[in-house]
Formats: structure tokens, sequence, C-alpha cells
């Protein structure tokens, strides 16, 4: 029994490359396996009889729902299809009631059960067998203190509510760009956004949360009570403490931002300096200024057809940061494909948004200084990608512009330990099962494990983000949690001690 759950099955295939190497020499249904590690190894767990689901049923102000419902396939899809597991059962959550009486009845049954909000998982957590806690229908904001500008966000609130609430109030908070995040997985893991080096993480602007613990009690953790388990949630994942019905924001005033998406097609030995010296140009930007490079691997299919490998930068300066000056020669170079000097703000975050869809990838991440990024390690990430076998989709190696606010704080003022890098490096491997055979995928998850673990070497990547959960980090609590990790742990013994709460990466009790 436990949240966030994922089968033994799945996690065992990811453990290391030494799976990876072998893939190609197994039979073709265990390299599909492999590739596809939503199909299980096992059998299902045992499940609680009809009358059990019924008395659930009668027990939730929201609604139960069943396999045979039009919609179900619509509310149990995560976002990465590695990871389409049907649930038995979803419970749409309308009360922080309805989550006790799911507890509760898991509980009774021995019925394992996950939480989630928007299905962004991207190692599967929020998917199981068992109970599908869904928070979804918990949705809303709300200005709660005008004055300190402090907005309550419901636990199942996806991140275009947050944003189409928070415009009307003209008001924001480091946000992401993807309309269907859950802003509860979001602010738990951190949080990062444009507005993070101004700003701060999304969870360093949490003041209170509300949880339901595993005893079934309803707790609101803040600075003046439950101080240690508000700490744990600024940063310390979904999935460990409870399910979190609301958080309270502190928000800024909105103002007119620039906001630009621009490109790099150039010869190879050019993208290398270009790449250098966007790394080094922007990392002393004012901390008003936010950006994601991104290096991006044409499809199989478009690479045969001779298109070559991008560079990208996106991003917002607040009032008073001249970006094309900021971006110097490079600025002339570049295709400016999206470049507004004066926008208001949300209507920039429109240009900036991303919808995603549901397919299936792995991410890998890790953070990094710019004095380790020299021109010769630019040089071994862009002859890596050369080397990419590549899928029937496009795939990336990125850098968040971290620094800033970020950093004002120390690594154990909140759960969230990532103080003190310039970029958190991320790459992702994306494909589609209906075209590229398992074989390939391994060709493509091999090559990802042999860059990720050269970038962490040669340019001494510390760390993981746990927004960016990775399946295979053969020591997650160091990378997601450093020294934090021993008072996560006395923390999860303290709110649940047995456990109830659990997944493969899920913080364990003392």
């Amino acid at each position: 029994m436990g949240a966030f759950d994922t089968a033994t099955g799945r996690r065992s295939i990811l453990k290391g490359l030494g799976a990876l190497a072998v893939g190609a020499s197994l039979p073709a249904r265990a390299q599909q396996m492999l590739a596809n590690p939503g199909e299980e190894l096992h059998a299902q767990p045992h499940l609680p009889g009809k009358g059990a689901w019924v008395d659930l049923a009668r027990a939730l102000k929201g609604a139960l729902v069943l396999p045979d419902d039009p919609f179900f396939g619509d509310y149990s899809r995560p976002n990465n299809l590695r990871y389409a597991t049907r649930p038995a059962a979803v419970a749409r959550c309308s009360t922080a009631d309805d989550v006790m009486a799911c507890l509760s009845w898991a509980k009774k049954t021995g019925t394992r059960f996950s939480v989630r909000s928007g299905g962004h998982n991207y190692a599967g957590y929020s998917t199981t067998h068992g109970l599908l806690i869904d928070m979804s229908p918990m949705a809303g904001v709300k200005l709660v203190d005008e004055k300190r500008g402090l907005v309550r966000i419901s636990g199942g609130t996806v991140n275009s509510l947050v944003y189409k609430a928070l415009e009307r109030l003209g008001r924001t908070v480091t946000h992401g760009r993807c309309d269907g995040v859950g802003a509860a997985g979001f602010l738990l893991g951190g949080g990062i956004g444009f507005n993070m080096r101004l700003l701060g993480i999304g969870s360093d602007l949490m003041r209170e949360t509300e949880l339901v613990l595993a005893d079934g009690t309803l707790v609101n953790a803040s600075a003046d009570a439950d101080k240690d388990l508000l700490w744990a949630c600024q940063g310390g994942a979904g999935g460990n403490f409870g399910v979190n019905t609301s958080f309270t924001l502190e928000t800024f005033p909105v103002t007119t931002v620039a906001v630009f998406e621009v490109h790099w097609s150039l010869k190879r030995d050019r993208l290398e300096q270009v790449l250098f010296d966007l790394l080094h140009r922007l990392q002393g930007a004012p901390d008003g200024f936010g950006s994601k490079i991104s290096v991006t691997v044409p499809s199989r299919q478009a690479r045969a057809a001779g298109t070559g490998i991008t560079i990208s930068a996106m991003g917002q300066a607040h009032a008073g940061i001249d970006v094309p000056q900021l971006f110097g020669p490079l600025w002339d170079e570049a295709v400016k494909d999206k470049y507004e000097p004066s926008a208001p703000y949300w209507q920039a975050q429109d240009i900036l948004a991303e919808e995603t869809f549901p397919y299936y990838y792995r991410e890998q991440s890790t953070f990094l200084r710019t004095s380790d990024l020299t021109l010769e390690m630019v040089a071994s990430m862009l002859a890596f990608a050369d080397a990419m076998p590549g899928t029937c989709m496009a795939s990336a190696f990125k850098f968040f512009q971290v620094g800033g606010a970020v950093n004002n704080l120390q690594p154990g003022d909140t759960a969230f330990v990532h103080r003190g890098y310039d970029w958190l490096f991320s790459s992702e491997v994306n494909w589609w099962t209906l075209k590229d055979p398992p074989s390939l995928v391994q060709e493509n998850l091999a090559w990802q494990q042999r860059f990720y673990d050269d970038v962490r070497a040669r340019a001494k990547g510390v760390g993981a983000y746990q927004n960016f959960p990775d399946a295979s980090l053969k020591n997650w609590q160091r990378d997601y949690y450093g020294e934090n990790y021993a008072k996560l742990r006395a923390v999860k013994t303290q709110v649940d001690p047995k456990s109830l709460f659990t997944y493969g990466q899920g913080i364990q009790p003392v």
C-alpha cells in the first residue's frame, strides 16, 4: 500500500546502464518492456471486491470513476505514456473530506494508491494499479490577504488556472510555462521559472500549506505552526508527507517585461562558440532576467533530410534590462522568432507558454556552474548531440538559468537544497512507440546515460532536480536532497511513521 506507487517491474528495468547495454540482445518482448516500462512485468496486486468500492463511492462527495466510464481514460492517463498504468478506480476528490475518506478506505482495505493533480510526474510516480486519488476537482485561487498579497491555491489547481486568476489580480509568482502541470507538484518540488532569479523559486514564496496527514488529520503548516513540515514541503517533493489540499503564496505586482525567443542555425564550429558565449554572457545578467537555452537535435527523418542541430534561447527581462545589449553580437546572428521589447506581463507569458501532450520521454538533470562550462566542455556536449541515434521526435538538452534570488538562501533554509549554481542542465529523449522500435529506443536511452554521466563527471554536475525525477539515479537521496535528507526523514517519521505515503523514490522514516 502506498502513495505515488510505481510497480517494481518499472523501476528495476531502469537501474543503471547495464540493463540498457544488454537491451539490444534481449528477445523482442523483453525489449518492448524495457522501452515501455508502462507494460508491467508482474501481475496486478490484489484489489478489494465490488462491495468495498461501493462503500468508497458512498463515502465521497465527489465521484468514484470506474474503468467502464467513458471519461476514465482522460482521468487516468499520465503525461508520460511510459507509465500509462490503468488504475482500478479514480476518486475525483472535491473536498479535503474526500481525501480523508480515500486514505481511511485505502488503509482499511490494504489498497495501493497514488495522488495526482496534473499527472506530469516524469518517472510515473503518480500512477498506480490501485486507487488513483485525483485532486483536479479541488481547483481554485483566492486572494486571502490583499495587504500582504497572499493567495490561496487549492491542491488540484493546474498552472493555467493559476495564471488566469493572477492576471485578474494583477499579480504574479514564480511559475512554469506548461499550462497543464499541477501547481501542487510544481511547488512541492521547488518550482523553477523565469521569475526565479528575481523572486526565488516557487516554493520560496510558500507561506502556508494545508495537508491531510496519514492519520487522517487536517493540519495547516506555517512558520507559526508545524514549521518543520512547511520547511519539508518547500522542496521535499510531492507524495511524501501527506496530501496537500491548499497552498498560500506571497505574490507580487506585475509590470511590463521584454519577452524573446531566438535561435541560431549556423555552421557546426560556430554553434560551439555561440553556446559557450550564451552561457557566459547571460550568467552575468541582472536578477530581473530569466532565460532557458536549448540545443535541439532533430528527428532521424529531419536529420536525414539535412536539418542540423539548432541552439535557441527564450525568456523575459523586467524593466530596465536591454535584451539586445545583453546578448551583444550574438543578437545580430540570431533569428528573432519572437521579440517584444515591452509587453504587459501576462501577455508576455502567453508568448512563452507551452501546451504539453502525452507522449513517451525520459529526462535527466544536474546543476552546473558557468566556470566549469569551458569551450572544450561545450564542444563535447555538441559532439554527443551529433552522435545521438535519434528517434521520430526531436530531442534536446537544456540549460535553465538559476542564480540570483535562488542563491540568496542557504541550502538548509528550505528543503530545496540546490543553491549556489548558475544553470540547471537537463537532457531529454522523446519517442513514439508506433514509429520507434524498442531496440532504437534503447540505443537512445543508452546514449543519454553516457551523455549524462559525461556531463556530471567533466562539468562537475551536482545533484538532480526532484521535479525531474529519474528512476535510474543510484543515490537519489543525495542527488535530490543533499544534506537536507536527514531532516526530511525526521519530518517523515513525525507525520507518517508507517510510511503510508510511499513510492519508488519516496522519503523513508527513520
